[in-house]
Formats: structure tokens, C-alpha cells, sequence
């Protein structure tokens, strides 16, 4: 049996416009090593789109209560 794992990978400038972010804040998490990154060329690099999720999550809010009068 045999399992085929695909992630999806997209390109820096993608994930900058699909989180509103900057590329250089990419960059950046990808130099701390908070973000991995494969090459795919060159020139070009590519982020997984899971890997963005983690880094991205959000954040908890409490609950707004009303109060009754």
C-alpha cells in the first residue's frame, strides 16, 4: 500500500499578499528558522501553505458577556 503525500507549496510573494504580510517579514522567519523553506530553482523559493498556517494562527479572544439591567 502506498501513500502519496502532497504538500502545497507557494511562492513567497503569494503567502505575503494571502496573510498581509510583508515578503521581507517572510524572509526574515525563514533566516530565524521559524519558517522553513525549500528552493525550487535558483532563484525561487516556496513556503508550505501548512507551515504558514501554524505560524499564522489565531489568536483566542475572550468572550464578551452582556450585562443585564
Amino acid at each position: 500500500m502506498t501513500s502519496t503525500i502532497q504538500a502545497e507549496y507557494i511562492s513567497l510573494q503569494d503567502a505575503a499578499v494571502l496573510y498581509a504580510v510583508s515578503v521581507d517579514l517572510l524572509r526574515h522567519r525563514i533566516a530565524t528558522g521559524e519558517l522553513p523553506a525549500v528552493h525550487a530553482g535558483r532563484r525561487l523559493i516556496r513556503v508550505r501553505v501548512d507551515d504558514l498556517q501554524r505560524m499564522f494562527r489565531p489568536i483566542p479572544t475572550a468572550r464578551r458577556f452582556r450585562v443585564r439591567t
